[in-house]
């Protein structure tokens, strides 16, 4: 049991080690300097790797103030969630909506939820001040964050031209009950049927243990 839990622990560690340095040497550092050569990208990556590797390390002692991994967990995505899931959501959606919303979007929410989350950090002391102070756990700060983040990038869409409707054609919804509506329903394994099914379990799992 034990090299099977150490076994996974590594797997984990290793796939966010290589996500963060091909993050890093591709993404930003070769679309910003193309004539980046692959030696120089791999000795990014692990110069990338190192780095990550060592803030882990200085940041794992903080993890004693939260009551639990999963609580750190989900204490962190539902600051760093709500950006995604506004491109994302609003993306496949709304035809109106704009790259120059999204990356307005994604930049400030990741300011704004960091900022969130460094202000409600007990660092120093045990009192959560947006949490414990003003009464805002943190499910509902991810919610207010979503809020805020889709009445920005809706604004900052109205403000900036239309996108080409021939170019997304494919990739949004006609309408967004489109997917609801289109064909008929085939039974049990409809992709409707069984999302129904989802929300109805996740209701009555939040009436029991809210």
């Amino acid at each position: 049991m034990s090299a099977a839990l150490l076994a996974a622990l590594m797997s984990t560690v290793a796939a966010a080690l290589n996500s963060s340095a091909t993050l890093v040497s591709v993404d930003i550092v070769k679309r910003v300097r193309p004539e980046t050569t692959d030696d120089q990208q791999v000795k990014i990556g692990r110069y990338t790797a190192i780095i990550v590797m060592l803030l882990a390390i200085a940041w794992s002692p903080m993890i004693e103030r939260f009551r639990s991994i999963f609580d750190a967990i989900n204490t962190i995505l539902s600051v760093l969630a709500p950006p995604i899931a506004v491109i994302f959501l609003f993306g496949v959606f709304w035809k109106r909506g704009t790259k120059e919303a999204s990356l307005i979007t994604i930049i400030t929410g990741f300011i704004v939820g960091v900022s969130v989350f460094l202000i409600d950090f007990p660092a120093f002391g045990d009192v959560k001040i947006i949490t414990q102070t003003l009464g805002i756990p943190y499910m509902m700060q991810g919610w207010w964050l979503f809020v805020f983040l889709s009445s920005l990038f809706v604004v900052v869409s109205l403000l900036t031209p239309k996108p080409d409707f021939e170019k997304i054609k494919d990739y949004t919804m006609d309408r967004p009950l489109n997917f609801l509506l289109k064909g008929k329903v085939t039974g049990i394994t409809d992709p409707r049927i069984l999302s129904l099914i989802l929300v109805i379990i996740m209701i009555i799992l939040y009436s029991i243990f809210s």
